[in-house]
């Protein structure tokens, strides 16, 4: 995988009330490292109102609709996970993966985070780790 998480782009114990709580933080945090404009936090917002993106055992990856990729200044994905569960449309999620992508490398970051999700060591490493060096290196393959 290409280098599209960075440590700044990592937090641990985080919290949130709401999925829209949950979801403006990844927003925020894409932002903070100059990957999106702040366009693209609210359109994030739009998509997870549109289709959840909650995609099972605890995990959630918010990311724009298709009109805001024209926010996006460069590729990045961002790792947040929550010290609490955060209540998701009748779901539970602990791991948020905001994902910011312009076009072609959007394909290549869901098909490698979708690898380490259904790759049990990996997942167990995603959601138990407190060392981000490791999370980062987990994901930076």
């Amino acid at each position: 995988m290409t280098n599209f998480l960075q440590l700044a782009g990592i937090r641990l114990g985080a919290t949130a009330s709401s999925r829209e709580e949950a979801v403006r933080l990844c927003g925020e945090l894409l932002l903070s490292l100059g990957a999106v404009e702040k366009e693209y936090v609210d359109a994030m917002v739009e998509r997870e109102n549109i289709i959840s993106s909650f995609m099972g055992e605890g995990v959630a990856l918010p990311h724009g609709t298709d009109a805001s990729r024209k926010y996006v200044n460069f590729a990045q994905l961002v790792l947040v996970r929550f010290e609490n569960e955060v209540p998701w449309e009748g779901e539970q999620v602990r791991l948020c993966i905001g994902i910011a992508a312009k076009g072609d490398e959007h394909g290549e970051l869901l098909g490698n985070l979708a690898e380490k999700l259904l790759d049990e060591d990996s997942y167990k490493q995603l959601m138990e780790s407190n060392s981000t060096n490791e999370l980062l290196e987990l994901l930076n393959l």
